[in-house]
Order: structure tokens, then C-alpha cells, then sequence
């Protein structure tokens, strides 16, 4: 027989305290050695009262920390003229042991200041043991059959005293209350209120935590194992860490205005006029063009369609912009345009200016075009990043995690690659602890193994970041990380995986903790990229491409933001929206065009799968 405890939210209850009304708690900051036993006895508590009222910390502290204590003056007024503890200040200025006197003239003049205070259950239990019956059980811990099946409603073989070896079975619930103060959660923790419709797996999907990390966290709302949760609850994601980039971005929450109706254009390059005496499959074809507009078109379908489905009024005109956009000029001329309001295309970035110039909304460029970055207006939102920001991605991510590693930065002696060496190189050195950059080019077509091995370390690990583009480059530094000496670790790093990382067997790559940066990535265990797959399958009899998935993502976010009845610029600011296999993070120019940053740094895993770790 053994006790495990398990915490059930039994309700929330968010009370405001004003200025003038006493405080039942206040907040002290912990000195430099202090534990909680030792303020515990100074305030004549006891330590589990102190935990209770602070839940998230353990019996060893580190200096500056704040916790929660009973405030003094209510103590006085309910157990006579003197407190039964000391008071502790909360004044950064107090050294260790100080102590004041706290009246209500004084707590007249702090801030206000908000609590939340939660009611949880902790439960006895008990292990089923061979032999045990239910009578048994009941009448040991002195509960009825009703008490133990309404304890243990997962368990409904109970009812016809069915039992199994190693059940634990709750057998008694003793309720409490525990204090947070929410300020202060705030103050320490990157934390997020639950919106309504929000799920457990959106917010770990947004904040790239796992499940069980955010229970841990959280063990005031234990019901987020059961992917439970309730809006207004402020959950705690993660400690703030000073050197993280992504603390200040906010979840964009998607709001739907009252009878919104959206106008949207697209300009695609159909070329129906050629294809039109040609078979589809001789269309379809080896034609990447064909294939990725019609692709993405019909994944745009699909985003409307869901769109419509929540009571937003959809009308979409489509345009075949021709071989090349040989027709947006015509179709500008004609002011065919005039009555929408978003235009997603055209595809083409040498027409992009072309329809910025004429239309007064917003022009959506939909896929990545190296030429991108020459294209510029306010009216424009690109929505691929650009490949100038995965190099400065993957330095951020890399000095957020540095614990000493030995770095080679690997080069081609090309003119590109030597320019992303030289900013990574740079970047990094940011960091202060980080010293020597072995930068390696090749010499003579290629690079020494020994090159590597001996400047790696055996007492860390190795961080080899690629720049290379060249296949043989690539292909080259990969093979001198097999069969390293015994001791020495890896990890390969690439700006993004190009074609050359196509041609090495996957296997190897896992091997070598293969890590890049990249604009989409598929979470296998998504219920809404499930569903889509599911859906276009039906409508297609086809699997969706990478293009079909982007099709639906730009679209539906582009529609989703413009149905909050705000300008989509303005909806920029309000957060980052994830949606299939894509993430939107806009930063706007004041005078220039937004442009999505949203990336992921994925890794390959053992089984080939692959995790996102940014």
C-alpha cells in the first residue's frame, strides 16, 4: 500500500485586493543561503504551509526569489495584539533576518495587487494487492462502494467489483487551498492565459514544450494530462531566461468580427489557353509548374471552405495570370481588381511591383523567390522568409544553448558560403563565453578528416555548422564525421537542407544529430494536419504536396487575420499563428512590406523522425 498524490482542480477563484484593504499575503524576496525551513520557523509556520502557499519551488532556494507569506496584520487582528510569526520584509533593501512592523495605514499604500487562489485535492490511494477485493478496501479505509466508484470513475469494473493487480485506487480526498500570486508568476516565468477554444496541444505546439513539461510546471491544474484546460487560467511555460529571443512574441488568437464578408483575388499562372488541347496527364506531366499552382490552389480551396464554415462570408475570384504573368498587365488594365479586398499572386516576383502599384489592398507574394528581397511596399507581405534570416535563426539558437562546444564552421570557398561564415562566425562570438571558431575550407577540393579531429574535443561535444552549398563540399564533410575517435561526439548543423543533403542515406544523418533550419515543419501527431490530409484525400484522391499544405496555410491565415475587422498590418503586432505546417511572423517595415520570419530548427532523430527544437 502506497500514497500518491494527484491534484484536481476543484475551482478558480481571482480576487483583486485594493489599496486601503489589508492583504492576507505579501511577497518577500529570499536573501543569498536562506531556506525554507529557516523562514518557515521565523514566521512560527510550518514548512509545508510555506510550500503549499508556494507550489513551485522545492525545499533548497537561490537568492532574490520571491515567494508568497501570510501578511501579519491579518494574523494580529484574528489571534490578538501580537502576530504569532515575525514579519518578513519584502524591501530589496532588508538584509537577511530583518524585520518591521506592518499596520494597515501601510498596506493602504501599495499597489494593487492580485492573487489567485486554487482549490485542489490531494488523494490517498491504494494499490490493489493479489486477493484484495472491493469489500475489502472499502471497509480498510471506511468508504462505501458508491464513495470508491465515484473516486475511481476509470475504473468502472469497480460496480460489479471487478479489480486488477497494481490498480491504484483513490480512496480518500482531502481538499486545500494554495495561494499564487500571479504577479510575481509573471515577473519569473514566460506564462500564458488560456484563451477560449485553446487546446493543450495548440499551446505546446506554440511554445515547443512537451506535455508533460507544461503538467510539471502547472501542478495546481493537473487536469492538463487530460487535456483539460479553462479560459483565464495563466499557465507557466517556462523560467525567463534573459538571452531568449522568442519571450516577447505573443500567440496570435484568431477573432471573428460580426458579420464579416472578405473579397479575395487570386493570380495564378493556370495557362489554361496553352494546356486547353492538351490531356491532363500530359498537362500534369513532369510540369513542376502545373502541378505546384494547381496544388496550391487547391489547398486554398479547402482554407476557404473552413473559413466559410465559421461564418465568414468568402467570395474569391480567380485569374489565370498566363505563361510568365504575361496577363496581370490586362488584367489591371481591365480594374478587375478594384472590388477585392486581399490579392493572393501573383506568383511571378518581376509582376509583384506591377500589381502593388495599381491596387490599393493588400498583395500577398505566396512562396519563396530568391528575388524577393528587391521587392518592397506597404502593401506587400511576403510570406516566406527570407533565406538572409536562417543563418542569424540558427546563431540565436545556438547561443541560447551553448555549454561549451567545440565549433567548426564548414565553407565551400564560395562567395555566398563565405559570407554566411563570416556573419555566423561574428554572431557567435556575441557570446561571451564562447573563444575559438575553427573556420574549415577546402584545400585542394577537399578537407582532411584530420583536419577535424584534431581540433575536436573529446570532453564536449562538436558543432559543425555547414555553409557549403556544393554537394561534393557537403558531401565531403559529412563523410569525415563517420568513424570518429572513440569519445568524440557531433552534432551537423545546416543553414537549410539544400539538395546535397538528399543524396547522404538519412541513417547517417540521425547518426550525426543532423540539425537545420527550415520555413515548414509537420507535426505527425497534429489532429488538424490529420484532418486535412484526410479531407483532401477525399476531395482530390490524391495526398496533399508541401505546396497544397502552403496553399492552405497562406490563405486561411491571410483570411483568418482579416476577419478580426482590423487592418491585416495591424493584425501583425497581436502575435505568431501557427497553422498546418507553417508559422507566420510578420515584421513590417515602416515604410516597406511585412515579411514572415517564422522558422524552425528541426533535427533528425535515432528513428528518423524528425523533432522540432525551435
Amino acid at each position: 500500500m502506497r500514497k500518491l498524490q494527484f491534484l484536481i482542480v476543484a475551482g478558480v477563484l481571482s480576487f483583486t485586493i485594493s489599496c486601503g484593504q489589508q492583504k492576507r499575503y505579501i511577497s518577500y524576496k529570499v536573501q543569498e543561503g536562506e531556506t525554507i525551513a529557516e523562514i518557515a520557523k521565523r514566521l512560527q509556520i510550518s514548512e509545508g504551509d510555506l510550500l503549499r502557499l508556494n507550489p513551485d519551488i522545492n525545499a533548497s532556494l537561490e537568492g532574490n526569489y520571491v515567494i508568497v507569506i501570510p501578511n501579519p496584520a491579518i494574523a494580529k487582528s484574528n489571534l490578538g495584539d501580537e502576530p504569532s510569526y515575525a514579519v518578513v520584509t519584502p524591501d530589496e533593501k532588508d538584509t537577511k533576518g530583518q524585520v518591521e512592523s506592518t499596520d494597515e495605514d501601510a498596506t493602504s499604500t501599495e499597489e494593487e495587487e492580485v492573487y489567485e487562489t486554487t482549490v485542489i485535492t490531494n488523494y490517498e490511494t491504494h494499490e490493489v494487492q493479489a486477493g484484495e477485493t472491493v469489500y475489502r478496501i472499502t471497509k480498510m479505509y471506511g468508504i462505501s462502494k458508491t464513495d470508491l466508484m465515484a473516486l475511481n470513475p476509470e475504473y468502472p469494473g469497480i460496480k460489479s467489483n471487478t479489480l486488477s493487480i497494481g490498480q491504484v485506487l483513490k480512496v480518500k480526498a482531502n481538499r486545500e487551498t494554495i495561494t499564487l500570486n500571479k504577479k510575481e508568476i509573471v515577473a519569473q516565468f514566460v506564462t500564458h492565459e488560456v484563451q477560449p477554444k485553446e487546446t493543450v496541444y495548440s499551446i505546446t505546439r506554440f511554445y515547443n514544450i512537451s506535455k508533460p513539461d507544461l503538467v510539471a510546471l502547472n501542478p495546481e491544474y493537473p487536469e492538463i494530462q487530460n487535456d483539460a484546460i479553462s479560459a483565464g487560467q495563466l499557465l507557466k511555460i517556462k523560467r525567463k531566461d534573459a538571452d531568449s529571443t522568442d519571450e516577447n512574441r505573443s500567440f496570435y488568437q484568431d477573432v471573428i468580427a460580426e458579420n464579416t464578408s472578405i473579397n479575395v483575388a487570386f493570380l495564378l499562372p493556370f495557362k489554361a489557353t496553352e494546356y486547353d488541347t492538351l490531356a491532363p496527364a500530359a498537362i500534369f506531366k513532369k510540369n513542376t509548374l502545373a502541378n505546384m499552382v494547381t496544388d496550391f490552389y487547391l489547398g486554398a480551396t479547402i482554407a476557404m471552405d473552413s473559413i466559410r464554415t465559421q461564418g465568414i462570408s468568402v467570395n474569391e475570384s480567380v485569374f489565370d495570370t498566363g505563361n510568365r504573368g504575361n496577363q496581370v498587365e490586362r488584367i489591371l488594365a481591365e480594374d478587375r481588381l478594384d472590388a477585392v479586398d486581399v490579392v493572393i499572386g501573383p506568383f511571378y516576383s518581376d509582376k509583384v511591383s506591377m500589381v502593388t502599384k495599381k491596387v490599393d489592398v493588400p498583395v500577398i507574394f505566396p512562396h519563396f523567390s530568391s528575388k524577393q528581397s528587391n521587392l518592397s511596399s506597404s502593401k506587400l507581405v511576403k510570406a516566406a522568409p527570407e533565406k538572409k534570416t536562417y543563418a542569424a535563426y540558427l546563431t540565436a539558437y545556438l547561443k541560447e544553448n551553448y555549454q561549451g562546444e567545440t565549433i567548426f564552421v564548414v565553407g565551400d570557398n564560395k562567395t555566398n558560403s563565405k559570407s554566411i561564415g563570416k556573419e555566423i562566425v561574428a554572431d557567435l562570438k556575441k557570446h561571451d563565453s564562447i573563444g575559438d571558431i575553427h573556420v574549415l575550407n577546402p584545400k585542394d577540393g577537399y578537407i582532411k578528416k584530420s583536419r577535424f579531429t584534431e581540433k575536436m574535443s573529446i570532453t564536449h561535444r562538436n558543432w559543425i555548422i555547414i555553409t557549403a552549398e556544393n554537394e561534393v563540399a557537403i558531401a565531403d564533410a559529412l563523410n569525415s564525421m563517420i568513424g570518429l575517435p572513440e569519445g568524440v561526439t557531433v552534432q551537423v548543423f545546416a543553414i537549410h537542407k539544400s539538395k546535397g543533403y538528399d543524396k547522404i542515406d538519412n541513417n547517417k544523418l540521425a547518426a550525426m544529430d543532423f540539425t537545420y533550419v527550415a520555413p515548414y515543419f509537420a507535426d505527425e501527431n497534429s489532429p488538424e494536419l490529420n484532418a486535412f490530409y484526410k479531407t483532401y484525400r477525399v476531395k482530390n484522391n490524391a495526398l496533399p504536396s508541401e505546396y497544397a499544405i502552403r496553399g492552405f496555410d497562406v490563405t486561411y491565415d491571410i483570411l483568418m487575420r482579416m476577419a478580426s475587422g482590423n487592418e491585416l498590418s495591424s493584425t501583425f503586432k497581436d502575435g505568431v499563428s501557427f497553422r498546418l505546417e507553417n508559422k507566420f511572423d510578420y515584421r513590417k517595415k515602416m515604410f516597406g512590406a511585412a515579411t514572415n520570419t517564422g522558422l524552425f530548427i528541426i533535427q533528425y532523430n535515432p528513428d528518423l523522425s524528425l523533432r522540432r527544437l525551435k
